[in-house]
């Protein structure tokens, strides 16, 4: 019998434990040493009595590794799910896949009640207090913003608007307003109602739904030719109702390079720049897959955003191909705690 190690696997320190996650199946084990050079012996395949030229126990080590999934037998069906798996997710490599099975909800799981969640949460609660419901800088000037009228607008039909939605990747020199901005990011990502805090954590509802109500997702804006606003990069604050002055200047020259050398970035009026706070999402769920919600979330906001302008007659594009670390850099946001998701390019549609 041939066996070899299991590729659909990952490898971590965890309080000076090597950790086996076998991320398909979802269980971790802790290795030994011996595990591990049993492991490292089978990186190819080999029959599995080679394991006694290791020395004494190696052979049962092998075995249990067998049993436990972290060596797979040729042939086998965890070996042909492994190629499944393999072919399917291979140019993606194997941190995607990883991610995707390792927080995929398997026929086993059980979900609870929502009276124990929310019992659950006031427990947390009064050794971990809810986290804000949005980011703010208090010491920073804020620059009211609220929302333009609507009669004004291109359209104002919603099949007409969803019709009329496009890409658009080529603006007018003619810069956009403060009062247009501000009304997209009040509709996007403004406070429309509350529920009060029964101790489990507030409840904020916008016009985007966001899994639990708890809206991880923060709005920045580059405003490089915005009519009301000085050039530079400020932050949305809902709860101060307007835009927060961070006193940072533009990308400049760096911005074609920081953008994906995507010109349509690079050069327009207004880019906003979504990030988000991870620990709002993690403190309502503490499963690795509500990372997934946070992404949902983003892609229910940016149409929104992108919805709202089109009916203004604005062009706007979202985009995902950026450098995360120089925007995060950029606008003052720490990685451990706060991540850049991607972008958008508000302006005026150029004919053609």
């Amino acid at each position: 019998m041939r066996v070899k190690v299991a590729e659909c696997a990952a490898l971590f320190w965890d309080d000076g434990r090597l950790v086996w996650d076998d991320y398909l199946r979802q269980r971790q084990y802790a290795l030994t040493a011996g595990s591990e050079t049993v492991l490292r012996w089978f990186a190819r395949w080999r029959e599995l009595e080679t394991a006694r030229e290791l020395g004494d126990g190696s052979l049962e080590i092998a075995e249990r590794l067998v049993d436990a999934g972290a060596l797979i037998v040729e042939g086998s069906p965890e070996h042909e799910g492994e190629e499944r798996v393999g072919l399917g997710w291979g140019r993606w490599g194997a941190a995607a896949r990883h991610f995707h099975f390792s927080v995929r909800t398997p026929a086993s799981a059980r979900f609870v009640s929502h009276g124990d969640d929310v019992i659950h949460m006031r427990e947390q609660s009064r050794e971990h207090p809810a986290p804000a419901i949005a980011k703010t800088y208090p010491d920073r000037d804020v620059v009211p913003v609220g929302l333009a009228d609507a009669a004004d607008w291109r359209r104002h039909g919603l099949l007409e608007t969803l019709h009329h939605r496009r890409s658009v990747r080529r603006f007018t020199s003619d810069p956009v307003s403060v009062a247009e901005v501000g009304t997209i990011l009040q509709l996007a990502g403004g406070i429309v109602d509350s529920l009060p805090d029964n101790g489990a954590g507030a409840a904020v509802f916008k016009t985007s739904p966001s899994a639990g109500a708890w809206h991880a997702v923060e709005l920045y804006l580059e405003a490089r030719d915005v009519e009301g606003l000085a050039p530079g990069v400020y932050h949305f604050a809902p709860t101060r109702g307007g835009l927060e002055d961070l006193g940072r200047g533009v990308l400049g020259e760096a911005a074609r390079e920081t953008l994906g050398g995507q010109a349509w970035l690079a050069d327009a009026p207004a880019l906003l720049i979504y990030t988000a706070v991870i620990d709002r999402a993690q403190w309502r769920y503490g499963a690795g897959r509500a990372y997934r919600d946070v992404l949902i979330g983003l892609g229910h906001l940016s149409q929104t955003v992108l919805l709202t302008a089109t009916a203004m007659g604005l062009g706007a594009v979202f985009a995902t191909a950026v450098c995360d670390e120089e925007l995060e850099r950029h606008i003052g946001c720490d990685a451990a705690g706060e991540v850049v998701l991607g972008v958008a390019a508000l302006g005026r549609p150029a004919e053609g």
